[in-house]
């Protein structure tokens, strides 16, 4: 096997000028046996966020590579921004993914989890566990994923069931994202999910329980400054989706099963919000394909977060 020449590090940026450095600081620390390059996408920031990345790129020249949107795509509709800008230009083999407004704290990451994917080729990317910090910096929660998980292995069957892995301590084999994505995809809310999900179909994905990233949360995050309710109303589209797309009988099955799971979450999320008639049509719904009685439904979980 040859040695690993380059590794892509895919980062997307949008108003991230308070914390971008760091980020940026955690790729160049990274100490490795090959190449890598930086390529950045950013969604048309207006807070000096550009002009981090063009200090960086002109420090840097050849390893920071930089798409600057002059109209935020996001606010378009436009999905799976990492996939269509910084996927499909990236030329190592191996994509490291990382946003702007978390980093990574371990300088030996990348060649630890490329090491991994060089002795496993049949593993389609690595993930680690990571910490939780605040918009100061400050560790709210220190292993995200909590210190009992020891699987180290996640199957297609686990991220439609339970989870997927954190996308700032995701490596993907190039050969795994290097296809067509169906459209499905790219109307969808939640493209972290539906893309480990797809790269799972080359192989599984292996987790190494150590702490290599942290993942920032804040009220300006894409994902972390959603409300609960909004968050499982996009998880819901993006399975809804999903389903469309992963055919095969115990894909459909896995989906279905957390498509009921996230619908009795979000029908007792709306009556907590006083959204009794959301929360009657979702039970509505789930009555269609699981035969429950909807009204019977309702009212139990209605009873039970009044008791």
């Amino acid at each position: 096997m040859g040695k690993v020449s380059l590794v892509s590090i895919s980062c997307l940026t949008f108003n991230h000028a308070p914390y971008l450095r760091k980020c940026f600081d955690s790729f160049l620390a990274q100490k490795t046996d090959f190449e890598i390059e930086i390529l950045v996408h950013d969604d048309a920031s207006t807070d000096g966020t550009q002009e981090i990345i063009q200090e960086y790129t002109e420090k840097y020249p050849g390893i920071f590579k930089p798409i600057i949107q002059k109209e935020n795509q996001y606010s378009q509709g436009v999905r799976g921004i990492a996939v269509r800008y910084n996927f499909a230009r990236s030329k190592g083999k191996y994509i490291a993914t990382c946003e702007g407004d978390d980093y990574w704290t371990d300088p030996l990451k990348l060649q630890k989890q490329v090491d991994f994917l060089e002795d496993n080729p049949n593993y389609s990317m690595c993930c680690t566990n990571y910490s939780e910090i605040n918009s100061a910096g400050e560790i709210i929660k220190e292993k995200g994923w909590g210190s009992t998980k020891s699987a180290k292995t996640i199957t297609q069957e686990v991220i439609f069931k339970k989870y997927k892995p954190k996308i700032l301590t995701s490596v993907f084999r190039k050969e795994s994202v290097d296809f067509e994505f169906p459209k499905e995809f790219f109307e969808s809310f939640n493209a972290d999910n539906f893309m480990c999900a797809l790269a799972s179909n080359y192989g599984p994905i292996a987790y190494l329980n150590i702490i290599t990233g942290h993942y920032r949360v804040h009220n300006q995050g894409i994902w972390s400054g959603k409300s609960k309710i909004r968050q499982f109303e996009m998880q819901l589209e993006t399975f809804l989706k999903m389903k469309n797309v992963f055919l095969k009988k115990e894909q459909q099955l896995a989906i279905e099963n957390r498509i009921y799971h996230i619908r009795r979450k979000l029908s007792r999320l709306y009556i907590l919000n006083k959204d009794f008639g959301k929360s009657f049509s979702l039970i509505h719904q789930l009555s269609k394909t699981n035969k429950i009685d909807s009204a019977k439904v309702f009212f139990g979980n209605l009873i039970s977060i009044v008791r």
